[in-house]
């Protein structure tokens, strides 16, 4: 049997060291390059990135595209998709560095046929500090796709562009990345969806498809980010599919059920104030509860102050 044909999309932005050591990582994939393209899309840097990746001495499978201006994540892999030519399209974010037997993994994965979408595993930059919010991000044995296994189909919510690969045929169905959805989350959770409404049972988690993720996550960052979300993006999906409502959580913001009640009661002001300061002295893996209270206030707060 051939080979499958792959093409890496990465999106960058000002990427810093993060996306240099990124394009360093590439160098150790082991997968043929013959059979492999990487295509480099800088949105419109206003550092050095663009120039930075200009002075590489780069080798024929390897892309580079750029925007004059910014154009935000979707449009980014959108451009990528433009010159993909691979049976399978795998995408990771700038600032992470990919392991050499990633592409392999995902490509096996995708060996099954009732597959058609995969989430791979991102893991911590070991030489960051491993704070609270770090371990709930990545350590949390109730959170992201790990929870399920490799061999359940998984939800949409959990296909994140971090670092997923999808077939190229599943573009029939799905179309490209909304460019409409700006800010934080909503064009990577509106185009998983589109794969799982066709293939519900299509998605799955692949633990040897990894990535290190060199984020230092701060805690208001988030909560700010979520927030956005709440205001902006999070209300349009689910007014326009109102089947992604369990999904997303929304049901702690709408409706008549016990967990709107719920949210109700701990999703409030007095306790999101009092929850920030307890953050900074309860121990983990307590503090895990906390921060999934607080990311839900901040996500109300957001959706209350959405545009009517």
């Amino acid at each position: 049997m051939n080979e499958l044909t792959v093409s890496l999309i990465i999106p960058v932005y000002n990427g810093g060291l993060a996306f240099r050591n990124c394009v360093k990582s590439l160098f150790d994939i082991r997968y043929s390059e013959e059979i492999l393209q990487i295509i480099l899309v800088d949105d419109g840097s206003t550092d050095d990135t663009f120039e930075w990746l200009q002075a590489q001495s780069l080798p024929s499978h390897m892309i580079i595209v750029h925007h004059q201006a910014n154009r935000g994540r979707a449009a980014t892999r959108n451009s990528g998709i433009s010159q993909a030519n691979g049976d399978i399209l795998i995408f990771i974010d700038g600032d992470m560095r990919i392991h050499p037997d990633c592409v392999q993994a995902h490509v096996e994965a995708h060996n099954l046929e009732s597959v058609f979408a995969v989430a791979g595993k991102m893991i911590p930059d070991p030489n960051l500090p491993r704070t609270r919010l770090q371990r709930y991000l990545f350590e949390y044995s109730k959170r992201g796709a790990k929870q399920f296994g490799e061999q359940s189909p998984i939800g949409f919510q959990y296909l994140l562009t971090g670092n997923m690969s999808l077939k190229r045929d599943v573009l029939d169905v799905a179309g490209l990345f909304d460019e409409t959805m700006s800010g934080y989350g909503g064009e990577d959770t509106l185009f998983a969806f589109r794969i799982w409404k066709t293939y519900p049972q299509g998605i799955r988690y692949c633990p040897l498809a990894v990535v290190t993720d060199q984020q230092i996550y701060i805690l208001d960052d988030l909560l700010a980010k979520t927030y956005h979300y709440g205001k902006h993006n999070l209300p349009r999906l689910i007014s326009e599919f109102p089947e992604m409502i369990t999904a997303l959580r929304a049901d702690y913001l709408i409706g008549n059920s016990w967990k709107k009640w719920l949210g109700d009661i701990f999703c409030n002001p007095v306790f999101y104030v009092i929850g920030r300061f307890k953050y900074h002295i309860m121990p983990y893996p307590l503090s895990n509860w906390l921060i999934r209270i607080l990311l839900m206030c901040a996500l109300r707060k957001g959706f209350r102050h959405r545009s009517q």
